[in-house]
């Protein structure tokens, strides 16, 4: 019998060991493609419970792009607590009077990313929500405003762009400021008239409008079927941006989307003519707070409670939104420093993950979305963290935010990713993609149901990124293989 049984261990060690070595000639072949040729690339795959699968370069330190969502969302889930919401308030002060306030209105921000949203299914859109602040103003026996609308964005720190954000990306939607007072996910819609190929293509609007925002128009109009090539130049605050790019020809306008120069005034601007538009009247005009301001409880309102914080990391990974995650960083720093800054964010996610015996060499963060080049972490850190967060309560809301590869209707970036393969409705994906950048980490299960973390990063690759995506599944579909 000891026999039988030491022979089973054997035959069985031995076939785990060439599925691993086939898995590893996988990997050595790989490395040696052209497509990462010059490149550093870091491999890193373990079952959840420790064993390593495949490790190559695993503690390089790489630019994740998009891949360090899966850090933000990981710390604010346990930090925070997934039914976590946001709210925001809106106060007076002053006397009401024979329906006249003599003061002011407030909108007070508490970081809601979904204030306004239409990526939230549960949260109302910006006309809605307006529309409810202006009804319960008037249920205060309000009908007119002799005062100001006020947004409120101080309880977070001033300096609302991370650090060493690229200036190609802060104008445009996907580099939106995260302010205190988030609204209409900080980003407007510019209509352009494109013209013939190589002429000027017009601007026609913006959506909503953005009182005076104005553009040094240098955007021409590309081949037709060429897409979306054009970039807004502008700062955070700043009210004169610069268009340049194409945008294609054969349509009769096209659209491309910008962040809003200062979110917490378009806020106050948005109450402000929703209340002249309802016939409550406003003498002054729409600001933003210069020093904090202590708000009488007694003159509250109404409030907003945003969708809970599992809401937010659902489209933070299924659609790898920047905006939500710079604002979950700030509040889940809020929570653990009593500061709600950027800097205060990175320092309490490296204690988190320290604190859960992940180490920490080779990570360097300058922002929890990815946006910035200058981060750097390492496979095996990935890895370890996707294999730590299967233990922790929030695990079935941070799984269920990943990319679903190869099923058409999720409503992650992976749909036909792996399509027809072990790893369609299998593989749980998280990907980061900036310049010189390409990152894949998740989840996949082999053959027995053994569910594996794995964590792929290509940095400074001379290939192209669909080459870099296709190696990358290759070996996703490899570990689904070991049986």
């Amino acid at each position: 019998m000891r026999l039988k049984i030491t022979l089973f261990v054997l035959l069985s060690t031995s076939f785990l060991f060439s599925q691993y070595s086939t898995i590893n000639d996988l990997i050595n072949k790989t490395k040696n493609d052209d497509a990462l040729y010059g490149a550093q690339w870091g491999v890193y795959a373990r079952y959840v419970e420790g064993e390593p699968i495949i490790a190559l370069n695993e503690n390089f330190n790489l630019a994740p792009a998009s891949g360090l969502k899966v850090f933000t969302s990981s710390f604010a889930l346990n930090s925070l607590g997934e039914d976590y919401k946001f709210l925001t308030k809106i106060y007076y002060d002053g006397k009401i009077s024979n329906g006249i306030l003599d003061g002011n209105i407030y909108i007070k921000g508490s970081g809601d990313p979904t204030l306004g949203s239409n990526l939230v299914k549960s949260s109302s859109t910006l006309n809605e929500l307006m529309q409810h602040w202006s009804n319960a103003i008037k249920s205060a026996g309000i009908n007119k405003v002799n005062g100001n609308i006020y947004g409120d964005d101080l309880l977070f720190e001033n300096n609302l762009v991370p650090d060493y954000w690229p200036w190609t990306d802060i104008g445009n939607y996907y580099g939106a400021a995260p302010s205190a007072l988030t609204i209409n996910d900080n980003l407007y819609y510019l209509y352009f008239k494109p013209g013939k190929v190589n002429d000027a293509a017009k601007v026609i609007r913006t959506d909503p409008l953005i009182p005076n925002l104005k553009f040094e128009n240098f955007m021409q109009t590309g081949k037709d079927g060429s897409g979306d090539n054009g970039y807004i130049f502008n700062a955070p605050n700043s009210y004169n941006a610069v268009l340049r790019g194409t945008i294609p020809a054969g349509v009769d306008e096209f659209s491309i989307k910008g962040s809003i120069p200062n979110p917490a005034w378009f806020a106050a601007y948005s109450l402000f003519t929703k209340l002249n538009q309802s016939e409550i009247n406003v003498s002054g005009e729409p600001k933003t707070l210069a020093s904090p301001m202590k708000y009488d409880e007694q003159k509250l309102l109404t409030s907003t409670y945003s969708p809970p914080l599992k809401d937010v990391v659902f489209i933070i990974n299924k659609k790898s939104n920047n905006l939500y995650t710079e604002l979950i960083l700030k509040a889940a720093a809020l929570k653990e420093t009593g500061l709600a800054g950027t800097n205060e964010g990175i320092e309490s996610l490296k204690k988190f993950l320290l604190s859960n015996g992940i180490n920490t060499n080779g990570l360097d963060l300058y922002d929890g979305s990815g946006l910035s080049r200058t981060n750097t972490i390492t496979a095996k850190m990935m890895a370890e963290l996707l294999s730590f967060m299967t233990t922790t309560k929030v695990f079935d809301s941070f799984y269920n935010s990943l990319a679903v590869a190869g099923i058409p209707d999720d409503e992650g970036l992976f749909t036909s990713y792996g399509k027809g393969t072990a790893i369609a409705g299998n593989a749980r994906i998280k990907s980061g993609f900036i310049t010189g950048v390409r990152s894949h980490s998740g989840y996949v299960r082999d053959k027995k149901g053994r569910l594996i973390a794995f964590s792929f990063i290509a940095n400074n690759y001379p290939g192209l990124t669909s080459k870099i995506n296709e190696l990358h599944k290759q070996i996703i579909i490899a570990l689904a293989g070991i049986e």
